[in-house]
């Protein structure tokens, strides 16, 4: 077990985390008045950086193609054993509440649970066309969207224009054919999850996603999602389209979306704790939704300086 970065310690509260292509970087402070911190020691050098929506743990891709575990805490990260992981993953997402892990790597998923401490293998599945072809291997190509539930008993994934559920159990059910422009995440705790389609555009709401949806919301503006996430309490769901440059926050109980205008074109929907972050960290600012505000409202985090 390896321990990096606990020489130096922020005393800001950490926001968040972002990625900005070479190094983890802090988002310090409170939403509004945040700045980025200095680079975390991860002890390696990283092409990819995944972190936990609890902001206790990340999965980190090296440049040599393997993976690691760390648990973060500000501005330390310790590394934890992790046993059979596959290299060269071409997609990692944690579950709502970061308990559960789903790695994609040359065609093949595999779905983790007790995470950050003691990661378990609970099942793996193929993806791509040996699934409906049967002889023909996966592509390899990435999942277009995944999500795991916290218990790490199903997994969301959209693959070659196919939105499939797939079980702990071995079960396998298709829910949407033509699934090329998809969003799909599950709430914390249970397994309610929603599914935002941008050929709608709208959004499936399921209580329960073993069952059909209960409710579709219309997604005006999100033909061309970057990403979906429940807030903690399940009551919301937030998405950001990239075409439109807008978010949109789905108040569940009323059945109603109320859309935020943002500056900024969105990579992806992230959750860090209460907040959602839309875009890495680059040349600009790092945009981020603070739904704890009534009403919810876009806030960012300014670009480092350039030594």
């Amino acid at each position: 077990m390896a321990v990096h970065g606990q020489q130096r310690q922020v005393s800001s509260p950490v926001a968040g985390y972002v990625f900005d292509g070479a190094a983890l970087r802090t988002i310090a402070g409170v939403p509004g008045g945040a700045t980025l911190g200095g680079a975390m020691d991860l002890g390696l050098a990283a092409s990819a950086v995944v972190v936990s929506p609890q902001l206790d743990s990340a999965i980190a891709t090296a440049n040599d193609g393997s993976l690691h575990l760390f648990r973060v805490s500000g501005q330390s990260a310790t590394e934890v054993w992790w046993n059979g992981l596959p290299s060269a993953p071409a997609r990692a997402v944690y579950s709502p509440s970061g308990k559960a892990a789903a790695v994609y790597a040359s065609g093949r998923v595999q779905v983790f649970t007790g995470l950050p401490n003691a990661p378990l293998l609970v099942f793996a599945a193929e993806i791509g066309l040996s699934q409906t072809e049967p002889g023909r291997k996966p592509t390899g190509a990435a999942p277009e969207a995944m999500a795991v539930s916290d218990d790490a008993a199903w997994l969301l994934v959209a693959s070659e224009g196919r939105l499939r559920l797939l079980g702990a159990s071995g079960s396998s059910r298709g829910l949407l054919d033509g699934a090329r422009e998809v969003s799909v995440a599950f709430a914390s705790g249970g397994h309610a999850a929603a599914v935002l389609n941008g050929a709608g555009p709208w959004l499936d709401v399921y209580p329960d996603v073993s069952a059909d949806p209960t409710q579709r919301i219309a997604a005006l503006g999100l033909a061309e999602p970057a990403g979906l996430a429940y807030t903690p309490d399940g009551k919301f769901v937030v998405a950001a389209a990239r075409a439109d440059k807008s978010v949109t926050v789905f108040d569940l109980a009323a059945g109603a979306a109320a859309t935020l205008d943002c500056n900024c074109a969105p990579t992806g929907v992230t959750r860090m704790g209460k907040l959602f972050r839309l875009t890495d960290a680059g040349s600009g600012p790092v945009w981020m939704v603070d739904t704890t505000a009534s009403p919810a409202r876009i806030v960012f985090v300014p670009a480092r300086a350039q030594p």
